[in-house]
């Protein structure tokens, strides 16, 4: 339907943009503009009021709006003038054409290809907890529908890099409460997957997930569910502890339970201490005494569009944009490494990166010198 809209909205306004002539006069040009305009104005409060289209509805029309109605608009203006080959097109058709293209261009890319465009990241850091390497893969934000190519070329990546450990930082899925029994044996099928190849993996919930339903599927594969929780794994003959962080609706993403605050207490730098967060925002409000050595965090998606020299316009989070773009930071004093995650923001949003391809992380933790 928003599609459709967005057409209409583009047809609309090259229509009226050639009511009197051909179209690119300026003032032509800007009748067209008001009558799309008006058009889409009218479209949205229809929309939201008939549909309940949300916020993410109205960014998803608005980017519609740019990616088609606007070429089909030029369209519509420009390519009569074409046919009529005895009629020159003046400079200002030809800029809105190149605009147009671009603009669709644009769409197609984002829409169709970057969201597809599965990036391995690698980092390396030493901690003064560490006595000897270990890897750790972070696949974060699957927030799929369903399990497909994409989501198992994310855990190919992950398990090519032989990880010792790998953490699910929440957002495993976004379902509908009627799709759930027929969704959730692929989710399981994939994590066993991942289960029968490393024999450390914890996840913690989003803010999208079901937890009964994430701990349901952890009891299920072998995995461990963290629901503001330590625990203490034994691996390559170290002991490293995770503090997992749950998502709570009504606290805060930077307030850790009391119980996880008062349990990470027993801790000191010459323990091995990582964090799992849905949230980034967490390492906001650490203690300077934290004894975390990294925290592993993702839902910001890296913005899922992200321009040069500016960063992501959006990221829900309050952690800096540079931070919330992705990859390894310290932030106040402590290691952050945000995913750019491996899926979409889904419901009505709409389905597309620009600039902030999916990725799955593969860190090394070496001893500090």
């Amino acid at each position: 339907m928003l599609l459709l809209c967005a057409i209409a909205a583009g047809l609309s306004g090259g229509i009226a943009a050639r009511f009197r002539r051909w179209g690119t006069a300026p003032s032509d040009l800007a009748v067209g503009l008001l009558v799309a305009g008006l058009f889409s104005v009218v479209s949205v409060v229809v929309l939201v009021l008939a549909a309940g289209l949300d916020l993410f509805g109205i960014i998803h029309y608005l980017y519609l709006l740019i990616v088609v109605g606007f070429p089909v608009a030029v369209a519509w203006i420009i390519i009569p003038q074409l046919i009529h080959a005895e009629r020159r097109t003046p400079f200002l058709g030809w800029l809105l054409s190149v605009a147009a293209i671009g603009c669709a261009a644009v769409g197609l890319w984002s829409t169709h290809v970057e969201p597809f465009r599965l990036q391995v990241e690698t980092e390396t850091l030493g901690a003064t907890g560490a006595t000897r390497p270990i890897v750790v893969g972070v696949i974060a934000d699957l927030q799929t529908r369903s399990i497909g190519p994409h989501e198992d070329a994310a855990l190919d990546d992950v398990l090519a890099g032989e990880p010792d450990l790998v953490v699910i930082p929440g957002d495993l899925f976004q379902l509908q409460l009627s799709e759930i029994d027929e969704k959730l044996p692929q989710f399981l099928g994939w994590l066993r997957r991942l289960t029968d190849s490393v024999d450390h993996v914890v996840i913690v919930n989003g803010n999208v997930d079901i937890p009964d339903l994430v701990s349901e599927l952890a009891d299920e594969s072998g995995a461990i569910f963290l629901n503001d929780e330590i625990t203490t794994l034994n691996i390559k003959g170290q002991q490293v502890v995770i503090a997992g962080a749950s998502v709570v609706t009504g606290r805060s993403p930077r307030t850790m339970s009391p119980v996880l605050a008062e349990g990470l207490e027993a801790f000191s730098e010459d323990d091995l201490v990582l964090a799992v967060s849905h949230y980034p925002d967490l390492i906001l409000d650490l203690p300077a005494d934290s004894p975390i050595d990294l925290m592993l965090a993702g839902h910001t998606h890296g913005g899922q569009v992200s321009f040069p020299r500016i960063g992501p316009p959006i990221t829900f989070s309050e952690v800096p944009k540079t931070v919330a773009a992705g990859g390894l930071h310290l932030v106040n004093g402590t290691p952050l490494y945000v995913s750019t995650g491996v899926g979409l923001e889904r419901g009505q949003a709409p389905q597309l990166r620009f600039g902030a391809p999916p990725s799955v992380g593969l860190l090394t933790i070496v001893p500090a010198n």
